[in-house]
């Protein structure tokens, strides 16, 4: 009243509450131990998405899952190369921030149709990690569905957007065209995926990101998105069904 009377009503007052510092959400920042979700990176990227653990089929090794364009980037790593969490872009270093290195990935053709956008990378004997929690959704339950249909509500936790709700679009989708930096990738057997609220279901960074179901199942792999198209024209995600990417790489889903 004070203020408005020695304006003489020529004040705007608002309130606004408690103003805060923008500090970065966790899954920018170091974890440890390792977390599903986290910004994670082969040291010559940016960053990506640590998409969970998994358990070599072979020796029974555990391995940190992630995109190859994440850990491999696009084929131009080698087998040893450091992975740092968090990522580059997110302040990771070598040797400072190493918590693994690329164990092995499929390699991207440009030549014919692909299936997965995939690999993996040992993590450090010093390194812990946490192989079940979602940060925001609770806790990894095992493996879902080799299916999803239209309608289906899916979640993920990734380094970019964290916790965001989708809604299954399409599946077994052909001729999904991705522009790489070694060139344009065709895919074929994909999810299509678009954000269930009013917001994105993902954005660059949130490649690699585990994508589970309402029973907390994971269910695929977040690899590619666009930023037009979907109900709320915030874009639409495209993502692998997560048993063609076990498949692929020879593992199986380690949730301790």
């Amino acid at each position: 009243d004070g203020l408005l009377k020695k304006a003489k009503g020529e004040v705007d007052v608002r309130y606004i509450g408690t103003v805060n510092k923008r500090a970065l959400p966790w899954y920018q920042k170091t974890s440890r131990p390792l977390k599903i979700g986290a910004s994670i990176g082969h040291f010559k990227i940016t960053a990506g998405t640590l998409g969970g653990f998994v358990r070599d089929r072979g020796d029974g090794r555990i391995f940190m899952l992630s995109n190859n364009h994440v850990f491999a980037n696009e084929n131009r790593a080698r087998v040893g190369d450091a992975i740092l969490q968090p990522g580059r872009f997110d302040g990771g270093n070598d040797p400072g921030d190493r918590v693994g290195t690329l164990a092995r990935f499929v390699r991207l053709k440009k030549a014919r149709p692909n299936a997965v956008d995939s690999a993996v990378a040992a993590i450090e004997p010093d390194i812990d990690f946490d192989a079940r929690s979602l940060t925001g959704i609770g806790k990894l339950v095992g493996l879902g569905d080799a299916m999803l249909d239209d309608g289906d509500l899916v979640r993920k936790v990734g380094r970019t957007t964290g916790v965001t709700d989708g809604r299954v679009t399409a599946f077994e989708l052909d001729n999904v065209m991705v522009a790489y930096d070694i060139g344009t990738i065709r895919f074929d057997d994909q999810i299509e995926i678009e954000g269930a609220g009013s917001e994105a279901f993902s954005q660059g960074g949130d490649s690699g990101s585990l994508i589970v179901n309402g029973q907390r199942r994971a269910v695929a792999q977040l690899f590619a998105g666009g930023d037009v198209g979907g109900a709320n024209g915030k874009g639409l995600t495209y993502a692998t069904p997560i048993h063609a990417v076990l498949d692929a790489l020879k593992v199986d889903l380690y949730t301790g």
